[in-house]
């Protein structure tokens, strides 16, 4: 099959690696290129974790891991780290255990006092906490320019710096109009746009409630030896009273990165500017200063990234008619899933029946679901 996948980030060029290696035509179509500043997958490294209060979620995990470790072996680039996992909370602590109890995964519940046995020097704020042995950092940067080795040494074709305008169904397949006027005439045609997701689904009498948005991460540390926190676990902290909660995670080289969950701003096509908040990042390592004194409280460097929230905290995935796949909605935790979301996405562009938790991200959960607010912290969703 001739098949165009649109998006070159997270789950777009995954799907468009693995489809060239089942021996598919595909052109992999995108803006700006793979890892750019400007796309939801950039940056070196995402949190990946089996603790999750949503058993799909869990079971996702655990088939995402075992497409890393896929990836690694086929590419020769480690593409996740174990480090494991400390979450903090106390509202949402029961749900979390009730699901890892549920799904069989491995876990410690750790009293308030005890959190610093876990995480290096963490103070206790008198929330209790769950330890996770299964969970790291997401190699991400790697991850990404492997598959994109792959799809290249595949054959697979680029066009990169065009821009996807609309999806249209013919009666001979979709077909994909970019904005100087060329189209690309395909048997199936992903749609993997991150933020840029909305307009085209749009275009598709699509609708779908997507909320994108501007977050910042930082990197802390010792300037001098920045390695230093290469061992440290992930950490997610829930919020408390009024403050935000946190996730973080080590970068091997780089430091110990950290994004307090409160969105800078809304998610623009037109606004391109990346500048880190000077405050977010004051705040951030005033946070490291007050609750982590295992890091040295000092900001390495800072980035603004996107992540797209929909209603539910789900992903949506789903084939349509007219062989259309979509893939949006990565509510702040597409990474994780980044190389099993490429088998997934190339087995819907094949017609392979959805198993059930795949389906359970298909668009006909919303049918006469009442419209709710789309969540804009993760914590939320």
């Amino acid at each position: 099959m001739r098949i165009v996948v649109v998006g070159a980030g997270a789950w777009g060029l995954p799907a468009a690696a693995e489809l060239q290696a089942r021996g598919h035509e595909v052109v992999l179509v995108d803006r700006y290129g793979v890892g750019n500043a400007l796309s939801s997958s950039s940056g070196p490294t995402r949190l990946w974790r089996f603790a999750d209060p949503d058993p799909v979620k869990v079971r996702l995990a655990r088939r995402g891991l075992e497409a890393m470790e896929r990836l690694t072996a086929r590419s020769g680039t480690p593409a996740f780290i174990r480090r494991g996992l400390l979450w903090r909370d106390d509202a949402g602590l029961d749900r979390l255990v009730g699901t890892l109890d549920a799904e069989g995964v491995e876990y410690t519940s750790v009293d308030a006092e005890d959190v610093g046995r876990f995480f290096p020097g963490l103070r206790s704020d008198g929330r209790d906490a769950v330890w996770a042995p299964d969970g790291g950092s997401v190699l991400a940067a790697d991850s990404l320019a492997a598959q994109a080795r792959l799809f290249a040494a595949d054959g697979g074709h680029t066009e990169f710096g065009r821009t996807v305008t609309r999806v249209e169904r013919t009666g001979a397949g979709p077909r994909i109009h970019l904005s100087d006027g060329a189209m690309l005439d395909a048997d199936v045609v992903v749609l993997a746009a991150g933020p840029g997701s909305s307009p085209l689904l749009a275009g598709l009498d699509i609708d779908v409630p997507l909320l994108p948005v501007l977050e910042q991460v930082v990197h802390v540390g010792d300037p001098a030896a920045p390695h230093l926190t290469d061992d440290f676990p992930g950490f997610i902290d829930a919020p408390s009273g009024d403050e935000f909660g946190i996730y973080a995670m080590p970068t091997p080289g780089v430091g110990y990165k950290i994004g307090i969950d409160d969105a800078i701003r809304d998610w623009a096509e037109d606004d391109h500017d990346r500048t880190p908040s000077v405050e977010r990042t004051r705040e951030t390592v005033e946070r490291v200063r007050r609750d982590m004194p295992g890091i040295a409280p000092h900001a390495l460097d800072a980035a603004v990234c996107s992540w797209t929230a929909s209603p539910d905290g789900r992903f949506v995935v789903d084939r349509l008619d007219g062989g259309v796949v979509i893939a949006c909605g990565d509510s702040g935790a597409g990474f994780k899933f980044s190389a099993v979301m490429g088998l997934i996405l190339a087995d819907l562009a094949e017609g392979t029946p959805a198993d059930p938790d795949v389906a359970s991200l298909s668009l006909a959960r919303f049918d006469g679901a009442p419209p709710r607010a789309v969540p804009r912290s993760l914590f939320d969703l």
